[in-house]
């Protein structure tokens, strides 16, 4: 399990989206409320955004963020209309290294995944890499199911919810195969101009997601919510959700 958190508005600092808020996606790193397994995401963390060149950035790192040095400055001085936030709790097999790390970047998308599917590389794995074309498959680094996932999405068509549908149609066609098995699919991907996310599962309850359409003159979605605000509403599962500009 992780937490994850998506922004699109007007520019805000890293730190009004990372730190700043009394439920903040850094504090559900070791205070969330509603995970389903694990108690802390001390497994690493990361965030992406797009750079005045238009193209895909992220930092990650695979300390906790509380004991990572560098996000004092990070946070005070980046300033960008977009960001996606991960703080991980790896699944056991899926080693804490950078490769691992979320978000991801590529094919000008950001991409991250809260949640997993069990067994992956026994039962999953191997059909996931016989779908993806080489020119994508050749492009991952790490073992996780999630690295698996963007892969997948990537390789779709069509609007970015149009790309989520397509990629979770296929995973739970061959989830279907093994229908002993539980898959957590949260997801959220962004080509820099919109967000679009999906709270999903299999043969169990999705993980928790919110969205909050208002907050601080743009949108959010995350994990948690990271106030008590009333905009905060719950994300329905098997549903998708987009933020546009």
């Amino acid at each position: 399990m992780c937490r994850i958190a998506a922004y699109l508005g007007p520019p805000c600092l890293l730190r009004e989206f990372l730190d700043a808020t009394p439920h903040s996606l850094a504090r559900q790193s070791w205070d969330a409320r509603e995970m389903a397994s694990a108690t802390v995401n001390a497994d690493g963390w990361g965030v992406g955004w797009y750079a005045e060149d238009g193209r895909p950035a992220v930092y990650r790192h695979t300390l906790p963020i509380w004991a990572d040095g560098n996000v004092d400055a990070l946070a005070r001085t980046l300033r960008r209309r977009l960001w996606v936030g991960n703080v991980r709790s790896a699944t056991p097999g899926l080693g804490t290294d950078h490769a691992n790390t979320q978000p991801f970047a590529g094919n000008g998308l950001i991409f991250a995944h809260n949640g997993y599917i069990q067994d992956f590389a026994a039962t999953l794995r191997a059909r996931m890499r016989a779908e993806l074309a080489p020119a994508i498959e050749q492009t991952i680094n790490g073992n996780t199911d999630s690295e698996y996932l963007f892969a997948l999405v990537r390789q779709q068509t069509g609007s970015l919810a149009e790309r989520l549908r397509k990629a979770l149609h296929l995973v739970r066609e061959w989830l279907e195969k093994h229908d002993e098995l539980k898959a957590l699919l949260n997801m959220v991907v962004t080509d820099g101009r919109e967000i679009a996310a999906v709270r999903s599962a299999f043969n169990t309850e999705a993980p928790s997601l919110y969205v909050h359409d208002a907050w601080r003159g743009g949108a959010v979605i995350a994990s948690e919510p990271f106030d008590a605000d009333a905009g905060w509403t719950a994300a329905v599962p098997e549903r998708f959700v987009t933020l546009g500009p």
